[in-house]
């Protein structure tokens, strides 16, 4: 059983260190952190995915997004950005999306260029990725935002695809939002499966509280017994 435990390791490391060096865990309350990009060799399998088309005030706009099991067996979630066109009473540049929930699970941040589903609904981006198209996460850890800076989409052009690799074991149902002079939302997915400090909090203080009840059930009967 050590053995097994040992070379799951040993096989987790190897496929972290395929990873680009540049690539950074995004902690609650950071910002500033440039995307790098992503290693394919580790996409995994395709548990679900949606397109919702969305119209604001200055764009229209569809939100692709994905969820997928890495081949570390973790969650990965994907989303890209495509700009269709003017809102409804005007036509601005799209700035940042953002994604949650995340809570407290551990984030990192990849970007890929390319095609990452390969005849899916994903595309190549047609507005490459600059040195300023950041993320950052909100004090809770609970959204994640990600700004194209000065590299923002205008017309009908589509962004880079962006990965957040967890370390949750399945997922819910999470919520997006596109912005720039307006915003729009919609439905997405987000992490779940690793209980939050508080949800260990609260089931061990559960645990004590029958714990207690049951010493003074047994305490109560003996005193009836004698």
């Amino acid at each position: 059983m050590l053995k097994k435990i040992i070379l799951s390791s040993c096989v987790a490391l190897s496929a972290f260190a395929a990873a680009p060096a540049q690539a950074v865990i995004i902690t609650p309350g950071s910002s500033g952190l440039i995307f790098t990009p992503f290693v394919s060799a580790t996409q995994g399998t395709l548990l679900a995915s949606t397109s919702v088309p969305l119209t604001g005030l200055t764009f229209s706009t569809i939100m692709r997004s994905a969820v997928y099991r890495n081949t570390l067996g973790t969650i990965d979630f994907y989303y890209q950005v495509a700009r269709t066109g003017a809102g409804t009473v005007a036509s601005d540049m799209i700035d940042a999306f953002t994604a949650a929930n995340f809570r407290t699970f551990t984030v990192d941040g990849f970007v890929s260029g390319m095609d990452p589903d390969g005849g899916g609904f994903f595309t190549a981006v047609n507005n490459p990725p600059s040195s300023t198209t950041r993320t950052g996460r909100s004090a809770s850890g609970v959204v994640l935002q990600t700004d194209f800076g000065t590299n923002g989409l205008s017309g009908t052009e589509t962004s880079a695809t962006y990965i957040f690799r967890t370390n949750a074991t399945n997922f819910g149902r999470g919520t997006f939002g596109i912005i720039d002079g307006s915003s729009v939302a919609g439905l997405a997915f987000a992490p779940a499966g690793v209980p939050e400090p508080a949800a260990w909090m609260f089931m061990i203080g559960g645990f004590g509280l029958v714990g207690a009840a049951m010493r003074r059930r047994t305490s109560r009967m003996a005193s009836v017994i004698a």
